[in-house]
């Protein structure tokens, strides 16, 4: 079994698993997918070599996941599954056309040998870009249209044994059902008690429980958040404040070397912006220390 756990977003990462683009995701129904506009498949390509080429030269180990071809949002494996410290969590997605990509995570992890702690059942619901560990015993997750309660409630069972407190807090309306705003979409932790956030969609209680914790949250900029749809605030950790952001946003990167923080941007213009998925959305961490 290879080395697991997870229980933070800001560690030095270790180990992760991919899923490079489909051959022929350009071939999307972008109004069935939701994705802002058509797909260059050369340019989807080139946007996530240079991403990989970011985590190869950290030298994190990768792990590569095969799905079907025509599970389009499967490039995103952070969303399928949720990795403990215990082993993973098999997730339920609220987005129907991602709900096959579950199996092929837990196939994975079988082939692999990381035990299975369980699975989110029926009308259950969650995905990972609503999950954020704010420290090693406490879980927040994000309740929209893409996670509900019930999900919650099931993954409060499988993990209070563990010690892990595991808390809700709504998301707002914004876009609409069809649109992705996870809890992910409005903070990403940079490190032990620092955050990037974007205020005027973030849940008050949420709010509330970071400066309780002792957090310093960076606002991150509207002009960046609406010109990235939110991409922006998508930063992926690849050890405290060593980051890995979408290029062109650059009151955001002022904003996160302003905090001490190294930032390695790649061009997400096809791959994240207009499929709704950052870098972070684009890995499922498996092992931090």
């Amino acid at each position: 079994m290879p080395n697991i756990g997870c229980q933070n977003m800001y560690s030095d990462l270790k180990s992760v698993i991919i899923c490079p683009p489909k051959p022929n995701m350009a071939k999307a129904d972008t109004n069935e997918w939701h994705y802002d506009g058509s797909l260059n498949q050369e340019k989807l390509n080139s946007n996530f070599n240079e991403f990989i080429d970011i985590i190869n030269s950290y030298g994190s180990d990768i792990i590569t996941l095969k799905t079907s071809e025509d599970l389009y949002d499967s490039v995103f494996p952070h969303d399928p599954s949720l990795m403990t410290d215990y082993g993973a969590i098999i997730l339920n997605m609220g987005k129907k056309l991602r709900v096959p990509e579950t199996d092929f995570h837990k196939k994975l992890y079988e082939e692999i040998n990381i035990p299975i702690l369980g699975s989110i059942q029926s009308s259950g619901k969650v995905e990972g870009g609503d999950c954020l560990w704010i420290d090693k015993k406490t879980l927040v997750v994000g309740k929209g249209f893409r996670t509900n309660q019930e999900g919650i409630d099931q993954l409060h069972e499988m993990l209070n044994s563990y010690g892990i407190e595991v808390l809700g807090y709504d998301l707002p309306y914004y876009l609409g059902p069809s649109a992705c705003l996870h809890l992910m979409s409005v903070i990403s932790i940079l490190d032990e008690k620092l955050a990037l956030v974007y205020k005027k969609l973030f849940p008050s209680g949420l709010w509330k429980l970071l400066m309780d914790r002792g957090f310093k949250c960076l606002s991150a900029s509207e002009k960046d958040f609406k010109s990235s749809n939110g991409l922006c605030l998508n930063v992926l950790a690849l050890s405290p404040r060593n980051l890995v952001m979408v290029d062109g946003f650059y009151d955001t990167k002022r904003l996160l070397e302003g905090a001490g923080c190294i930032v390695h941007t790649f061009n997400g213009s096809e791959l994240c912006i207009k499929a709704e998925g950052g870098p972070t959305c684009l890995t499922r961490p498996i092992y931090r220390v």
